[in-house]
């Protein structure tokens, strides 16, 4: 058994405010992103030990937060690989390769763009306020687990705040959702300890792989309409260019694609597009 682990950083307990999940030029502290780090290797571990409990050969896990090379080496399970680096494909690299993956786990995850108690909701980008698949609003969960669902690979679990659970619920009914933190608003929680937090995401690994019969590939059906509503009407300008891509309305644009992969390919080059006049 092959599982691939997908871990991001917003809602992994602990963490309810951006300052703890990056750095820049005008907040250089590293402070409380560094204590982060450790934290989401701290989740990310006890999945992958929880795998390997229930019967997994092998383990991947894809560093899916910012930049996506936050995990430190020496903190990560040994046994695990790890996908680190910008990655053309993102929170979802390493699917679709020759390798093929029995079951699917999100860590750290968080609830979409303009969801009322989410912790640090957004998107994939604060360019994004909004994403329909085939009229359906999906967050990074359901992005992700569509183009999984193309390959196959069936998401079994997702780890994070409450308001996330309300919304995979929708999306994904058969998963496992494990509830780190409680959300009070956009950037409050309630929140377990990292060992609490660690045995509640082992457990719901271990039972979801117990399962792994009654997990389902996220599907969608063919055509695949994607929209994105962008946050500035400019955005919408520049990714009106790409091939296939149209306007439809001031700050909206769609495209339709014959399968969930290139709906998937269609949504990462638009939200890409989108912040290269924000910049």
């Amino acid at each position: 058994m092959r599982v691939y682990i997908s871990v991001d950083m917003e809602g992994i307990a602990g963490v309810t405010h951006p300052h703890q999940v990056s750095f820049d030029a005008i907040h250089p502290d590293r402070t409380d992103y560094d204590r982060s780090r450790s934290l989401m290797a701290g989740e990310a571990n006890a999945a992958v030990a929880a795998a390997f409990d229930a019967g997994a050969d092998e383990v991947v896990v894809n560093d899916s937060h910012w930049q996506m090379r936050n995990l430190r080496a020496e903190e990560r399970d040994p046994r695990a690989r790890l996908l680190i680096g910008d990655k053309p494909f993102s929170m979802t690299q390493g699917i679709g390769r020759d390798e093929a993956f029995d079951a699917a786990a999100f860590i750290g995850y968080h609830a979409g763009a303009g969801n009322a108690t989410g912790i640090i909701g957004h998107t994939y980008s604060n360019v994004v306020l909004e994403a329909p698949i085939n009229g359906t609003p999906h967050n990074e969960t359901g992005l992700n687990a569509m183009r999984l669902g193309a390959h196959g690979v069936p998401v079994v679990l997702v780890a994070g705040d409450d308001a996330l659970a309300a919304e995979v619920e929708g999306l994904l009914p058969w998963a496992e959702r494990v509830v780190v933190k409680r959300a009070h608003a956009a950037l409050v929680a309630d929140s377990l300890s990292p060992g609490r937090a660690g045995a509640a995401i082992g457990a719901g690994v271990r039972s979801a792989l117990a399962r792994l019969g009654a997990m389902e590939p996220y599907r969608v059906e063919s055509p695949v309409r994607v929209e994105v509503d962008l946050r500035l009407p400019i955005m919408a300008d520049y990714c009106a260019v790409i091939p296939g891509v149209e306007r439809c309305a001031a700050r909206s644009v769609t495209a339709t694609a014959e399968d969930a992969e290139t709906a998937f390919r269609y949504f990462i080059a638009i939200m890409r597009m989108a912040q290269v006049p924000a910049s």
